[in-house]
This record gives structure tokens, C-alpha cells and sequence, in this order.
């Protein structure tokens, strides 16, 4: 078996890197050889890129998006690779959050993670058996802290469906405390949370979270909708998921209401 046969895009950044080059080298017609020369290296160099057995380095990939003209999508990758953790695609979330100039998200179930109390965290995070839940309530909180305790923090559009709210997550009082953070976070100029109400009925978003990032001017989408949480780079990838987000931001109830419905979610676990 190729090297390259075993690669799994979903789950390591450098292989998603590889793989694609090999599929734009194909799709342009271009042979290994071929781009070794317009790249000033050898074949052998190409295949072990293509195998991720090398990482592609930072002027190749310069070179191959202008030969190419991705919009600069292979420079991209290789400079979100630098930061991301090679193990675990929602560890390197956490790195593109702290660069990110706009966050969008949808979260079906729970409160999000970066609209969290550290309470509503430890609890949610304890409902999985096995883990280490001081480390990941300590990870999560340093998200938080990246994103909002910025001199200029991003700007933050979060959806939450009615049943993140009416879940009990811990105790009532955590569930209280929870609200008042959240109408707290919305006073805040850079954040906006609107609420998708159950009277919305079946819709797209029901299959997962969603986030979309802005790094660097380019957008990247993080997608839970699958058995793993996984990546999306490509232009109409994340483009199709931002059409998703759209879909969910034309039912989701308007922000003055949404905070009404925050005050009465608060009282009801008062």
C-alpha cells in the first residue's frame, strides 16, 4: 500500500495539505516530475509532499497557488498547519480562535464552550466518563480567555437552539448563573446571541455544531455534523456551510427578543 493511500485528511491537517495537492497537480494535468521542476526539486520531493511524508514548505506552497491561482488557500494551510495540533482537530481549534477576527457559531444541545461559565463547563465536562476534566475545563477557560480577554477581541455571532436553555447542565443555580452570563456576554458591543426557538420546527442545523472562523481574512469552517469534529478549507466547502449558518440565522428569533427569551429562561431556573 502507497504511503499515500493511508492518509486520513479528516483528522491531520498536513495529510488534508497533501491530499489536495496531488488532487490539483492531477485535475491541472501536471505530472510529479513535472511540478519538481517548476518547484526547483526533484520527484522524490513532490511524492513525499503528496504522502505527507514531508511538509510542504511555505514558498512551494507560495509557488504552487500562484501556478494554480487558489486565492492562496496552499500558503493558508501550511501557516494554520504550523499552529494546529497534529492529534486532535479541536485542540487546534483553540489556535485559529485566538487569531480569529470573526466567530460564528451554532450549538444544537449545549451552551457553546466559549459562552461557558467555568460551573456550566466542569459539570458538562463531567458527563463524559473517563476524562481528565480539570485539564479540559483549564482548556476550555483558556479559549474563553483568548477570545474575550483580547485588546481587540473578535467579533462573536452565536445561535443557540431552545434546548441548550432548557437542558439542566449541574444544578439550577449553575443553569441561573449560565443565563446571566450569556445576557451579560450579549451587552457587550462585539457579541450578538440570538436564539433559534422550537417553534422553528426541523432545519438543518439539527445534525450538528457549526463554526466558522475568519483567520487571516480567510474563512475555515469547523464542522461537527459528522462522527468527529473535522476541518473545512476548501473555498466551496466552507462556503456550503456558511450557507448552512446563513439557513439557521433566517429562523433564529431576532437579538432583542432573543434576550427576552434569556430573562425567562433565567427566572424559570430561579
Amino acid at each position: 500500500m502507497h504511503a499515500r493511500d493511508s492518509l486520513d485528511p479528516s483528522r491531520s491537517m498536513w495529510h488534508f495539505i497533501a491530499v489536495h495537492l496531488r488532487r490539483y497537480r492531477e485535475a491541472n494535468g501536471m505530472s510529479g516530475q513535472a511540478l519538481g521542476d517548476l518547484l526547483d526539486c526533484d520527484r522524490s520531493t513532490v511524492s513525499r509532499y503528496e504522502s505527507a511524508t514531508l511538509r510542504l514548505k511555505p514558498s512551494h506552497a507560495e509557488t504552487v497557488d500562484r501556478l494554480w491561482d487558489t486565492g492562496g488557500m496552499f500558503t493558508n494551510l501550511v501557516g494554520f498547519a504550523g499552529v494546529a495540533d497534529e492529534g486532535d482537530w479541536l485542540l487546534s481549534l483553540a489556535g485559529f480562535e485566538r487569531r480569529a477576527s470573526r466567530i460564528r457559531s451554532w450549538e444544537p444541545t449545549v451552551i457553546p464552550g466559549l459562552l461557558q461559565t467555568p460551573d456550566y463547563a466542569k459539570a458538562a465536562l463531567t458527563a463524559w466518563p473517563g476524562s481528565d476534566w480539570d485539564a479540559g475545563l483549564e482548556r476550555r477557560m483558556a479559549r474563553k480567555s483568548a477570545v474575550f480577554d483580547r485588546e481587540t477581541p473578535p467579533r462573536v455571532t452565536a445561535f443557540l437552539n431552545w434546548a441548550a436553555l432548557a437542558q439542566l447542565v449541574g444544578s439550577r443555580e449553575i443553569m441561573r448563573d449560565q443565563l446571566t452570563h450569556l445576557l451579560t456576554l450579549g451587552e457587550l458591543p462585539h457579541v450578538t446571541i440570538r436564539v433559534v426557538e422550537n417553534q422553528a420546527g426541523a432545519h438543518s442545523g439539527l445534525d450538528g455544531p457549526i463554526t466558522v472562523l475568519t483567520v487571516d481574512e480567510r474563512d475555515l469552517a469547523y464542522d461537527e455534523a459528522t462522527t468527529r469534529g473535522r476541518f473545512l478549507m476548501e473555498p466551496l466547502a466552507v462556503q456550503e456551510v456558511i450557507v448552512k449558518y446563513d439557513s439557521i440565522s433566517d429562523i433564529a428569533t431576532p437579538v432583542g427578543p432573543s434576550r427576552l427569551l434569556l430573562e425567562a429562561e433565567r427566572e424559570r431556573w430561579t
